[in-house]
């Protein structure tokens, strides 16, 4: 890191630079307070500064001063180093805008570890700095994304009133298009913890510098784990939660039957509502798509649930006898609104009836005085081919 050094004594300054440069600083001096003031005015001017009190043309507390009015996002972290330490010095020192304040004559290791302290608060501006700046570009191309998708819906829902006699086209096209768009944003929103990441990198390459040092300070580096261990956590459970709702690996992984207790679960862990499920002890090796269908059926009905039904009470059926299978989600709040019967032409009802139809399968959507809504799935399974017996 470059290091900018304004003192006035020579003797001083090459004593200063030469600690500084031993320790791995780049040490960029000058000799009065005017030569500092117009550093710090430089494009890319040293973001760490020790400044001397007393020096021709302008003393420190007056490049202190015009530093603090540079209009930028990473301000300068600046040393006041003199012999001035009486109290009112110490306090106008800071009253014009020091950091840190250390008086002459100086012990090395004193200012290195004041030094070090000021390298780690330019360095937590800079990450700072570029979060932020990730987070911007972030929205934007969130907010670029959201237009797209807009006009994909759009296009979407022209072609379904195109293609309503085809319903078995339809259906492939819908799902097509929700799974891809389900993949597009998981992989975004993976993109999108980069910036997360890099600052735990750039923590844990400050530690090693640290390690390198000559005096390792034991509590700073396990101030800093410390401050890493929750960082990540939360990292990791994000991820986590994320994938799981885009694409569920419990679904692919432990089956049918476990996604919907996952999903109940979830459910029930976000809203408070209760759940009483029934379902089989064992899977059914069921066709995949099959039972994405299904398991994108029960998220959907729970969608709704949660939204609009103001229901504190969740019965989930599974019921497979005689080739015939049976999925009914009943909640026990308000019944659906009389308009989504006309022709059912929401969305998200219409979905879950495109998605059975690939399977010649039905869904209907019942209301039932004083048991709020149900949504009744009937179906014959489709299962993947069973591998030829040897003769």
């Amino acid at each position: 890191m470059r290091i900018l050094l304004a003192e006035d004594d020579v003797t001083s300054r090459t004593v200063l630079a030469l600690v500084l440069k031993n320790n791995g600083y780049e040490v960029v001096e000058t000799r009065n307070g005017g030569e500092a003031w117009q550093v710090l005015q430089q494009p890319h001017a040293p973001q760490l500064v020790i400044l001397d009190w007393m020096m021709p043309e302008m003393d420190g507390p007056e490049v202190l001063r015009k530093a603090r009015t540079l209009q930028t996002d990473c301000p300068p972290y600046i040393i006041m180093l003199t012999a001035k330490c009486d109290k009112p010095d110490v306090i106008r020192g800071l009253d014009a805008g020091a950091n840190d304040y250390v008086s002459k004559p100086f012990d090395p290791e004193e200012l290195l570890a004041r030094v070090e302290v000021g390298r780690r608060v330019v360095e937590m501006q800079l990450r700072m700095h570029r979060q932020r700046a990730n987070a911007q570009h972030y929205r934007v191309k969130t907010g670029q994304r959201m237009s797209e998708m807009q006009e994909a819906l759009a296009t979407t829902r022209e072609e379904l009133r195109r293609v309503q006699t085809e319903p078995h086209v339809l259906t492939a096209r819908l799902q097509a298009l929700r799974e891809e768009e389900r993949a597009n944003i998981s992989r975004e929103l993976h993109d999108a913890f980069d910036q997360h990441f890099t600052a735990l990198q750039d923590d844990l390459t400050s530690m090693g510098r640290h390690l390198q040092a000559t005096k390792p300070n034991p509590a700073l580096l396990r101030e800093t784990l410390e401050a890493m261990v929750p960082r990540v956590e939360l990292l990791i459970r994000q991820i986590h939660s994320i994938q799981s709702s885009l694409r569920p690996d419990v679904l692919s992984e432990q089956g049918l039957v476990r996604a919907i207790q996952w999903q109940a679960e979830d459910t029930a862990k976000h809203t408070g509502m209760t759940f009483m499920l029934s379902l089989p002890e064992e899977d059914d090796p069921w066709n995949p798509n099959f039972a994405l269908a299904l398991f994108r059926i029960v998220q959907e009905a729970l969608t709704n649930v949660v939204r609009h039904a103001q229901a504190t009470h969740v019965e989930i059926r599974l019921d497979r006898a005689d080739n015939k299978l049976e999925l009914v989600i009943q909640d026990n709040g308000r019944s659906f609104p009389p308009a989504l019967f006309v022709g059912s032409k929401t969305l998200g009802l219409l979905g879950m009836r495109e998605r059975l139809a690939a399977f010649g399968g039905t869904v209907e959507f019942l209301n039932e005085p004083g048991k709020g809504a149900t949504v009744h799935v009937r179906c014959s399974p489709t299962k993947d081919p069973e591998p030829a017996q040897p003769s």
